[in-house]
């Protein structure tokens, strides 16, 4: 009796937190994109209309066909809500010192992702980021293009000392021409290219190591422009 009774809180707390993470993805999504409410509305009214119309085209019972539209509609609102809370989230951190980080712990499986940065500029707030995955090394520069090409291209030295045969990618990420944005980060790893030299998951883990162990000291970053600072929702980010 007792265990049934410490189940039904429980659930309450889930379907509660289940309740307010739609509404923090909502509250985020509206910022960006202020239709978000009509759109998803309208995806609801649009398939119970359909629903409606294949009731009477297949003489089959009404309230089975909007049963139907209506799960199937709650789906396709949550995927849309979870696309765009994700697309207005990377829009709302842009610009911020740090916000690389927030992408690029999203990764994913397959990437060895540094906490700290390998390179920064105090004077311009600039980042140079790096991670290991299969197409190789990839450094990702956040900040103007001229300030992080110096940066870019001391550590390019290093790795070329180090890890001669591993293939080196650069993402510069920023709003100038020719930049790639902080919403396309992502699309942009997946397609670097994994040939002709593709890391298996053993070389991942010896190259990721071995920088590791070069960079065990950290770097001194100033408070002020700490990348932790920089808190986005990442449950938000997620879509969750």
């Amino acid at each position: 009796m007792s265990t049934a009774q410490s189940a039904k809180p429980k659930k309450k707390r889930r379907l509660a937190q289940v309740a307010q993470n739609i509404k923090d993805s909502y509250t985020i999504s509206r910022r960006s994109y202020p239709w978000i409410g009509w759109a998803l509305l309208g995806i609801l009214v649009v398939l119970l209309a359909v629903a409606g119309v294949l009731a009477a085209v297949t003489s089959q019972a009404l309230w089975y066909w909007l049963l139907m539209a209506l799960v199937f509609a709650l789906m396709v609102d949550m995927i849309v809500l979870s696309l765009a809370t994700r697309r207005a989230s990377y829009m709302q951190i842009e610009g911020h010192p740090g916000a690389v980080k927030a992408v690029l712990d999203q990764a994913g499986r397959g990437w060895y992702v540094e906490e700290q940065p390998v390179a920064f500029s105090p004077k311009g707030q600039d980042f140079v980021w790096r991670l290991v995955g299969r197409p190789g090394v990839v450094l990702v520069a956040e900040g103007s293009p001229g300030r992080t090409q110096h940066l870019i291209e001391e550590e390019k030295k290093v790795l070329r000392r180090i890890l001669s045969t591993v293939p080196v990618h650069v993402i510069s990420v920023g709003t100038a021409e020719g930049q790639t944005r902080l919403i396309h980060l992502e699309r942009t790893l997946r397609r670097l290219p994994t040939k002709p030299t593709k890391l298996t998951n053993t070389e991942i883990d010896r190259v990721s190591k071995r920088l590791s162990s070069l960079s065990s000291k950290g770097l001194p970053i100033p408070k002020y422009m700490d990348p932790n600072s920089i808190r986005p929702d990442r449950r938000a980010i997620r879509g969750r």
